[in-house]
């Protein structure tokens, strides 16, 4: 490993339900391009997020979570209205998304179907190791959590290294000089004593998503900085008054713009080499139930953006919304797998090969997509 360099993993409480982390990598080398993570915990509904032109059948199975105001898209697909950052990515050929997607997964549990989407798999605790740790650890990338725990995503065969110091309101000196002691001569955490107990000394209880997205962009601007970003959010489990252009699923579309927004505008020197992309366990249903809310479903959608997207597309295999063409006659079938689309992002970001994904990124996927979005 030539260089290690690191991004504070930290958590936020800017409401009840959010939770947001970046990670660090360290990277083996300056070449290869940078890969930012959003995973949108709860199940985003892909139906609002890119709303297909099915007006009328969506606007009788969806009266309140049918999106009145879009922002057009393609000539087939239209944009929540508050993505309106993510779209004018689009407008700069830097945006590209994909449909009717998902794991696979159609128990419609969370915590089966988050377990599946962190770690890659076809089935539920059955490998120990995240594909995003996988494939950094392929290109000699490793990890640095400050949280507890770390993410299953990130973790690898190789281990991350994981180290917890105690957030306390008004540390005493003593309790201070203890960590710095503790730290002193750890190879890695030795060159972020005083940045760390600084944070400690004088916590912000008003961090937010947007501060990390900035947080994760300019540790990623350093020279020789990570490789790999993530940030984490939640709130997508909207079962009642879901919304439509307005509501839950809206407030929480708005965040994941929103870091996007906050990462673009800190990541400049680093913005052409780079894909955000989201990730989520699953869709929701394509009817509305009786609370004017969306319950668990199937296919999803992915969002991307960043300057490594050279041609803006939503790429789909569309399935229909009649009830004879949904999954179990109520989920939006998956015709893509989430895999491949993950898959062909880190075969352009990282420059693995799809046959090393195929074998161990995503073990038993095809990896034969080819988005077709990187000029």
């Amino acid at each position: 490993m030539k260089r290690r360099d690191f991004i504070k993993f930290s958590t936020t409480a800017a409401a009840a339900y959010t939770m947001g982390h970046s990670l660090s990598s360290f990277a083996g080398s300056n070449d290869i391009g940078n890969v930012v993570v959003i995973l949108c915990r709860g199940g985003m509904d892909g139906l609002t997020a890119i709303q297909p032109k099915e007006r009328s059948r969506l606007q009788k199975i969806r009266k309140s979570c049918y999106i009145n105001t879009p922002l057009k898209l393609t000539a087939d697909f239209d944009l929540h209205p508050k993505l309106r950052n993510f779209k004018s990515h689009w407008g700069s050929q830097n945006a590209a998304a994909v449909h009717a997607t998902g794991f696979s997964y159609f128990g419609r549990s969370h915590f089966d179907g988050q377990n599946i989407m962190e770690l890659g798999a076809y089935k539920p605790y059955t490998m120990s190791t995240g594909w995003l740790g996988r494939a950094m650890e392929l290109k000699n990338l490793s990890s640095l959590a400050l949280n507890l725990p770390t993410p299953i995503i990130v973790t690898s065969s190789a281990g991350n290294a994981n180290y917890y110091p105690s957030r306390f309101a008004t540390p005493p000196k003593a309790k201070v000089e203890a960590i710095k002691e503790l730290w002193a001569n750890d190879p890695v955490l030795s060159g972020f004593i005083d940045e760390t107990t600084m944070s400690t000394m004088n916590p912000d209880p008003s961090r937010n998503v947007k501060k990390l997205a900035k947080e994760v962009a300019r540790q990623m601007s350093l020279e020789g900085g990570p490789k790999v970003g993530f940030i984490e959010y939640s709130g997508f489990d909207t079962h009642a008054t879901q919304g439509a252009d307005n509501g839950h699923q809206a407030k929480h579309l708005q965040k994941v713009d929103d870091i996007i927004r906050a990462f673009s505008s800190q990541s400049k020197s680093v913005w052409k080499k780079t894909v955000i992309v989201t990730v989520t366990e699953f869709g929701r249903t394509v009817r509305q139930n009786g609370s004017q809310g969306t319950d668990h479903g199937a296919a999803s959608a992915i969002l991307m953006a960043g300057g490594l997207i050279k041609q803006p597309k939503v790429i789909a295999d569309w399935p229909g919304l009649e009830d004879k063409e949904l999954h179990e006659h109520r989920d939006l079938r998956e015709t893509i797998d989430a895999r491949d689309v993950y898959g062909d992002i880190l075969h352009h970001a990282f420059d693995i090969s799809k046959a090393q994904i195929r074998d161990v990124v995503f073990p038993g996927s095809k990896q034969k997509l080819d988005l077709g979005i990187w000029g």
